[in-house]
């Protein structure tokens, strides 16, 4: 098994903006970035150490993210590692009885990224990334 990384937690939101300002006011953590994702979802990053909290903000009434928004509410919505090999990471998760759910895919920040269908992982959408060394070797 490769490397495994802590990269992100997913967390969907109604208001990127007044949820960041809530975070920032409440516990120190400022919005650093936002990015228009495929005009389906705004990303707000706020670093954390070395990953990041992204506040996943749909801006369309259909999707994953949309549906997840729906019938969830707002929260937490993933968990994000990232892998050297994402290839053979997610062979090992379907050999292992999990999901995919979307992917691969470009997603923000221009990774190829996957996610896997939280069913048979506690409960949890966990997002699969490619670290960038080993997309740059593709």
């Amino acid at each position: 098994m490769s490397k495994l990384r802590l990269d992100h937690i997913g967390i969907i939101v109604k208001n990127l903006h007044k949820t960041a300002a809530a975070f920032e006011n409440a516990i120190g953590l400022p919005l650093e970035e936002v990015e228009n994702y495929k005009e389906i979802l705004n990303i707000g990053f706020v670093p954390v150490g070395s990953m990041d909290i992204e506040f996943l903000e749909p801006t369309t009434s259909e999707g994953l993210n949309a549906d997840f928004l729906k019938e969830n509410g707002e929260g937490v919505h993933h968990i994000a590692f990232e892998v050297e090999d994402l290839d053979a990471a997610v062979a090992n998760a379907v050999r292992n009885g999990v999901r995919v759910l979307l992917g691969p895919t470009e997603g923000a920040r221009g990774k190829r990224i996957v996610f896997l269908d939280g069913i048979s992982l506690g409960g949890t959408i966990v997002e699969l990334l490619e670290s960038p060394q080993s997309t740059d070797q593709q």
